[in-house]
């Protein structure tokens, strides 16, 4: 699991806001993919920041993982390439990126788009931000809906009620910076 960091004055509020970010990575089965999490919270200017260090955790899905090239043949100087899969969790990555001139079966994909065994057809690191943006938007309270989010090795987004001060942007911005010189690299 996360190591959880809670900075608020309110005793009684940072174990609520701890539990609720146990809560919420439990949920989202985010707990062992995340190193760190660290929320800030002023509730009485009101901001709050929740900072995430993720582990490495970039998958790029080629073709050859999922998929062989079964044959060729060129069609008035246009190469046509008959594909097999092996696995169909990633097809319709592979089916947004190609032409497809038939789809005989579940397993056979007929196109005339250039196909390389190497071309990579899904990337799982958009949708761990996903998650990560989902679990950020359950610990913040509701009534904050005034939000920045700053990408980069680390994830920090700062939440409020009204306008942000540039004070409170500096330290959302130190807060990411602090998590991203922390010993363990993210992604």
């Amino acid at each position: 699991m996360a190591e959880i960091i809670v900075d608020c004055k309110d005793k009684a509020g940072k174990e609520i806001y701890t539990k609720i970010i146990q809560t919420s990575l439990e949920d989202l089965v985010l707990g062992k993919s995340i190193l760190e999490v660290r929320m800030v919270i002023r509730e009485d200017e009101p901001y709050f920041i929740i900072g995430v260090l993720p582990k490495k955790t970039t998958k790029l899905i080629r073709l050859r993982d999922f998929a062989n090239i079964e044959g060729t043949k060129k069609v008035d100087g246009i190469t046509i390439y008959k594909i097999k899969i092996e696995d169909e969790t990633y097809l319709p990555y592979l089916l947004e990126k190609i032409n497809i001139i038939e789809q005989p079966s579940r397993f056979e994909v007929v196109t005339d788009s250039p196909i390389d065994l190497d071309m990579v057809v899904y990337d799982s690191k958009k949708d761990f931000v996903a998650k990560v943006l989902d679990f950020m938007n359950r610990v913040f309270p509701e009534g904050m809906r005034i939000r920045k989010t700053f990408y980069g090795k680390a994830i920090v987004s700062i939440a409020s009620e009204k306008p942000f001060e540039e004070e409170w942007l500096n330290e959302a911005l130190k807060l990411k910076e602090e998590l991203e010189n922390t010993k363990i690299i993210g992604f």
